[in-house]
């Protein structure tokens, strides 16, 4: 017992070294030959740092006299902010391509013109950071809320799957699963990377030996976007209603509701999603095999919160859909194994990684009959979309 209690201690703090920052600033000015990049891990500090709109706090030798070419990575939505001396005030052009926004501040120093747009970003920061999210979304893998595998819709949608039969455990088993994952992005032409730490915790209650059961699940997740830090936490509930419980059949249906919530200060992001799933899972005892399908489909949405006094609202709408296929050999009466698959899409608002496919194994030890846990389990998961993302994700089940 205190092996595998070390085994989930050693599984839960896997951590991983990210390659460069999520925010960067790129600064030319031809009058004092200055071409400089600066990144950090929060977009606050950069925020912070150009408070005052001349740029000298941040690199040495700049002219807040002079024009200058600026340029803002948002964790992969390029931004610009130009400024222009027209021979009687300077013109500060802020330009979001993918957002759609181009707007021009004018004022006789840089400072008055910076002050104009952090005004109008007062003004209009709702607005403008629902147009910034929803190309977050839509455009780049680091959105925390959606887009991508490592998102809160996807981690929703994957324990919610997981609880209702689907993937590697499936039986409706209660467990505690801590887990490491490292996702691997292709994103203007570069190598991303994010490390994710999960903590699932999922307990079952059943009603005798009729066939139903009640199940609740808390995933918890802390995650590492190169640099910048994230954390959720979700709550869901299933309840399997049996069709069929004969020896060779068994088929159950399993409506569930879930809610989670996100949130990073670094990347001024977060998010607090809904979902409701409907799952249908089958399965066929043949001896020491048993053969298993799952479908379900599920509508997410998402609720407008605060974030680091910013509203952070993406007016989400998403239907999910996720079919799957497990097999489950108990070797001896110790041993066992389970393979599965799965193939996930969404639909409604747009997002960067649409369909992805996951392939698991797990090898179980089961405990004798009596033990208050019911077993250990080492699992190993792939995920891929086919074209410009795969993950690796390994972890240990304790089952009880």
């Amino acid at each position: 017992m205190k092996k595998i209690l070390l085994w989930a201690v050693a599984f839960s703090v896997l951590a991983f070294s990210a390659k460069a920052d999520m925010f960067t600033l790129h600064v030319k000015q031809t009058s004092t030959s200055i071409d400089e990049t600066r990144s950090f891990k929060s977009v606050l500090d950069l925020f912070d740092k150009y408070e005052d709109g001349s740029l000298d706090s941040i690199i040495s030798g700049y002219d807040k006299t002079a024009d200058a070419t600026g340029s803002i990575d948002f964790r992969g939505i390029p931004m610009t902010l130009d400024f222009v001396w027209d021979g009687s005030k300077f013109n500060l052009n802020f330009n979001v391509q993918k957002a759609n926004i181009s707007e021009t501040f004018s004022g006789v120093t840089q400072e008055e013109a910076f002050k104009q747009l952090k005004d109008y970003l007062k003004k209009n920061k709702d607005d403008l950071m629902k147009k910034i999210l929803k190309s977050s979304v839509k455009d780049t893998p680091y959105d925390l809320v959606a887009g991508s595998p490592t998102s809160m819709m996807a981690t929703m949608t994957d324990a919610s799957f997981q609880r209702a039969g689907g993937g590697v455990l499936g039986n409706f088993v209660s467990y505690l699963s801590p887990n490491g994952a490292r996702h691997h992005f292709k994103f203007n032409n570069e190598d991303k990377t994010a490390d994710i730490i999960s903590l699932p915790l999922a307990k079952t209650f059943k009603f005798g030996e009729s066939g139903w059961a009640l199940m609740f699940d808390m995933p918890l997740t802390y995650a590492d976007f190169d640099g910048s830090k994230s954390f959720a936490g979700q709550l869901g509930l299933g309840l399997k209603v049996p069709l069929v419980q004969a020896e060779h059949f068994k088929w159950d249906i399993i409506p569930g509701g879930r809610v989670g919530a996100i949130g990073s200060k670094d990347m001024i992001s977060g998010g607090l999603l809904y979902s409701g799933t409907i799952t249908n899972n089958m399965q066929v005892p043949m001896g020491p095999v048993t053969v298993s399908m799952t479908n379900m489909a599920g509508y997410i949405r998402d609720f407008s919160v605060k974030v680091a006094d910013y509203e952070v609202d993406y007016d989400l709408e998403n239907w999910v859909y996720k079919n799957g296929a497990q097999l489950r050999w108990d070797i001896s009466d110790d041993w066992a194994i389970n393979t599965a698959y799965s193939y996930t899409f969404y639909t409604g608002s747009n997002l960067f990684i649409d369909k992805y496919h996951d392939v698991g194994a797990s090898l179980i030890y089961k405990f004798d009959e009596g033990s208050f846990f019911s077993g250990v389990g080492l699992t190993g998961n792939y995920t891929f979309d086919g074209d410009d993302y795969y993950a690796y994700r390994a972890g240990i089940d304790i089952l009880f």
